[in-house]
């Protein structure tokens, strides 16, 4: 396989990769070390229209966090914190009776 062109659009780095007969892409060490893959790292691919886009888990796991965050109450209390609060507030009161 053919290895990886670098070059830069800006502050996004591109390169250029080969799929092989199976199927399969190879990720240039340097991005390997970049993103601190190892061996069996997992990545979630997710296709955008005519875009493919990896990503690891934790940054995924950082946009899905930001995602949800925007529903947080502004006193920062979260919602399921209060719900437990109930629930553990009416087991007292069921307790007592």
């Amino acid at each position: 396989m053919e290895s990886a062109r670098f070059g830069n659009i800006g502050s996004m780095e591109q390169f250029t990769l080969a799929v092989d007969g199976s199927g399969r892409i190879l990720l240039p060490a340097k991005v390997r070390k970049q993103l601190k893959l190892k061996k069996g790292s997992a990545l979630i691919a997710r296709v955008n229209e005519e875009q493919l886009v990896l990503q690891t888990r934790s940054q995924v796991l950082r946009e899905v966090q930001e995602v949800f965050s925007r529903y947080r109450p502004k006193g920062g209390k979260l919602l399921s914190d209060e719900l437990i609060a109930d629930r553990r507030r009416e087991a007292r009161r069921e307790l007592e009776r």
